[in-house]
């Protein structure tokens, strides 16, 4: 529940303060500026997602099972992360590179609920 509240806080100030962030870096060029609200709004929505992804790689961490908790890493920050960089753009251009960390988020969440139900009879959790 924590998680998925902090999710949708860290998402609803990402919109709202898309404009004001990108301002403070990108300032000096207004073309550059709208390119990167654009792209925070996209990525924003990454933050719904990762905390649950965090969550299951501790959650095997902590049930000694290195071999599980390694798979959602490393494919949340680099497998499905890399497939998302060289397919998404081809598709959406520059707003592919900005979503293919929520698209990885996104398909790694499948693995870490795949795992949470494959591993609950062993573990004896749900």
């Amino acid at each position: 529940m924590i998680t998925a509240a902090a999710g949708i806080a860290m998402l609803v100030l990402a919109e709202t303060l898309a404009y004001p962030i990108s301002r403070i870096f990108v300032g000096y060029d207004s073309e550059l500026c709208d390119m990167t609200v654009q792209g925070l709004r996209i990525y924003a929505v990454t933050f719904l997602l990762n905390g649950f992804n965090i969550f299951g790689s501790a959650f095997f961490t902590g049930l000694n099972n290195g071999p599980v908790s390694a798979l959602i890493s490393f494919s949340r920050t680099l497998v499905i992360q890399v497939a998302a960089i060289m397919i998404l753009p081809v598709f959406w251009g520059l707003d592919g590179i900005w979503a293919a960390t929520a698209a990885a988020e996104a398909v790694t969440l499948l693995v870490t609920g795949g795992m949470l139900l494959w591993k609950r009879k062993e573990y004896g959790y749900f």
